[in-house]
């Protein structure tokens, strides 16, 4: 295996630098994810994304994360709902849309950051993430 006996280092521990950490932890890889937050705590997480098929939902399958992805979202968050200037419904879809439709190429669940940001650091092995790292520079 190409990860065998190798130290890869991701700087940043956002959602991709986590889930890639997860990704490769589980081909056996030794990682270190460097972020500059002080810790897991040190911020609210910002707004809170849609995961996609064919990226993010992929990659939570991937990362053996979807039934613990499925504990947390937020059912019924990609709903929409359009309104006019008097408050008056033009387009809903929240009658014709369904909660859960995962494997659905349109549906599109919603997570909140620090509840996606927890699992993917729970699912890391201890010690994997380097808190109050900041990148300065690369050097071969």
């Amino acid at each position: 295996m190409l990860t065998d006996n190798k130290s890869i280092a991701i700087v940043g521990g956002g959602p991709g630098g986590l889930t890639l950490a997860r990704l490769l932890q589980l081909k056996n890889a030794n990682v270190k994810v460097y972020e500059r937050d002080l810790n897991k705590n040190a911020r609210v997480q910002g707004s809170p994304l849609d995961m996609h098929e064919g990226s993010g939902m992929d990659a939570l399958r991937a990362a053996d994360l979807l039934d613990e992805f499925k504990k947390n979202y937020r059912p019924g968050a990609d709903k929409a709902l359009i309104v006019n200037e008097h408050a008056e419904i033009v387009f809903s879809d929240h009658e014709t849309k369904p909660d859960e439709d995962f494997g659905n190429e349109h549906f599109r669940p919603e997570i909140d950051r620090g509840p996606l940001r927890n699992m993917l650091l729970d699912s890391l092995q201890p010690e994997t993430v380097v808190w109050d790292s900041h990148f300065i520079s690369m050097e071969a």
